[in-house]
């Protein structure tokens, strides 16, 4: 009989410690599902174009995409950039918090011990201690230990464990998100400057050009050859110019600007200076198969967030079921501070609390539909996730290929507006036109030669977009071209590690 209950004993034991978890099984919810980018259709199909669901990955480094540029001076500027910009510091301020929380979850899986030390001066009633009792105020002085330990039966403190940690993975991979959209934001704010460098130095060269042009023009006036009017109109032309170039150095100092907020440093200590745009476009192969979507860590924030509350639920549930506490302390007390430590003077207590919730005025029950919509909310913004994902990446490939259909007809118009000007240059030379139509001529040929260089600045910064899309460096999962055949680097930029 005796062994059957201490079997029993040990059985119902185990199963206390063991206990249970409420929280559904966790399953990643269906979302969308293209075989291949829209934009990518024309393409031979690739056999892994497919999405395929993530597994979450807060740590994985994105790589040095930007490599792909083999720009030292874009290298310098990310590098640069994340390690100063305040926004990205702050996010990983909020990593080590949401760590802070998961480690506190974490610390209810194991008992609690406080040592504690007492002195009390007490006078005890008579109707408590007899008509024999001393009424004199007595000392009593304690010193022990206390032990606490909730028996995890249904899982409620598991559950909460496992909620904080996915939130801080979560917050994790919304700190890659974060790095990896500051970097994409200072590689495009770089070619827009270049793009506006290049701007700047063709306007200042027309505008020397025609500046050399009117004092040639003036002394042919004095000659006779050439009338006030034509005067006039190169001056117009000329300041019509300059005020462009106006325009666009403005602009400039304002890109400059926020370019030194992203690396986290005064305007007014930082300085770019002009260079040419001398940067060609990178290959990106235009088949890109669609599981590539893995690496965004807005997808995998999403996912560690479902998870989140998905674990949540389970908390929620283990608030309709008992909890169970086993409390005990062990010590010494005595009336003498001198025989406090004697073995006389020890004392003990053990035992369990038990506590069920009988009326909490709907408490409950609304704390579990709360985490249950939570959860629903979470799916949604799950499936959004997955959605804006396919949706950047098949803009980025539109522009892309707009562009370079773009670059064609651009190139195509420069040639056409420089013959353009230098036929009317010629016809007005013979005087077969007037000055206008060589003004109008050489103007179109400005505009068509700046509309090349905002080609080239725009192509260079979609195709950052386009990396920024799938996520950061492809290389892992598809094969680049033979031009970047050369898989980058891993990144050495500063991650807080949550599992630490």
């Amino acid at each position: 009989m005796t062994k059957r209950l201490l079997n029993s004993t040990a059985v119902l034991a185990l199963i206390l410690v063991a206990g249970c978890s409420l929280a559904p099984d966790y399953k990643t919810p269906t979302a969308a599902d293209p075989k291949a980018f829209k934009e990518a259709q024309s393409q031979v199909p690739d056999p892994r174009a497919s999405w395929s669901v993530a597994t979450p990955a807060a740590e994985q480094s994105r790589g040095e995409w930007w490599r792909i540029f083999n720009d030292p001076e874009l290298d310098r500027l990310i590098r640069t950039a994340s390690v100063g910009n305040q926004s990205l510091a702050a996010m990983a301020a909020r990593v080590d918090q949401a760590r802070g929380v998961a480690a506190i979850e974490k610390s209810a899986l194991f008992p609690s011990i406080d040592a504690n030390a007492s002195y009390t001066r007490q006078l005890q009633s008579a109707a408590g201690l007899g008509f024999a009792a001393n009424f004199e105020p007595q000392s009593v002085y304690g010193a022990g230990l206390g032990l606490s330990y909730e028996l995890d039966i249904f899982g409620r403190a598991r559950n909460a464990s496992r909620a904080a940690k996915a939130d801080a993975l979560g917050s994790q991979a919304q700190y890659q998100s974060m790095l990896l959209t500051l970097q994409a934001d200072v590689a495009q704010m770089y070619y827009l400057l270049r793009g506006q460098d290049a701007e700047i130095a063709l306007l200042e060269k027309t505008i020397a050009l025609r500046d050399d042009g009117l004092k040639i023009l003036r002394k042919r006036r004095e000659a006779g050859v050439v009338t006030d009017l034509d005067i006039a109109q190169n001056i117009v032309d000329v300041e019509n110019t300059r005020a462009q170039l106006q325009e666009l150095q403005q602009q400039r100092r304002q890109n400059e600007n926020a370019l030194a907020v992203l690396l986290g440093t005064s305007p007014s200590d930082f300085n770019f200076k002009p260079a040419p745009l001398t940067a060609q476009i990178p290959a990106v192969p235009a088949n890109l198969p669609s599981q590539v979507l893995q690496r965004r860590p807005d997808i995998t924030a999403a996912q560690y967030n479902l998870m989140a509350a998905n674990a949540r639920i389970g908390v929620a549930r283990a608030a309709f079921f008992p909890s169970l506490s086993l409390t005990g302390s062990a010590g010494y007390q005595s009336e003498s501070l001198g025989s406090l430590f004697d073995w006389s003077s020890r004392t003990w207590a053990v035992g369990p609390l038990l506590s069920l919730p009988i009326f909490q005025g709907g408490r409950i029950v609304a704390e579990n539909d709360r985490v249950r919509a939570r959860y629903e909310e979470s799916v949604a913004d799950y499936r959004q996730a997955v959605l804006k994902a396919f949706e950047d990446v098949e803009n980025a490939l539109t522009r892309l290929k707009t562009g370079a259909d773009q670059a064609q007809s651009y190139g195509k118009a420069k040639d056409a507006a420089d013959q353009a000007a230098r036929i009317a240059g010629r016809r007005y030379e013979t005087g077969d036109s007037d000055y206008l139509e060589e003004i109008n001529a050489r103007q179109g040929a400005l505009n068509a030669a700046r509309a090349s260089i905002r080609t080239q600045a725009n192509r260079l910064a979609n195709t950052v977009q386009l990396i920024r899309a799938l996520g950061g460096d492809w290389s892992a999962n598809v094969a680049l071209s033979a031009a970047t055949a050369k898989k980058p680097a891993p990144a050495k930029t500063s991650t807080p590690d949550v599992n630490r």
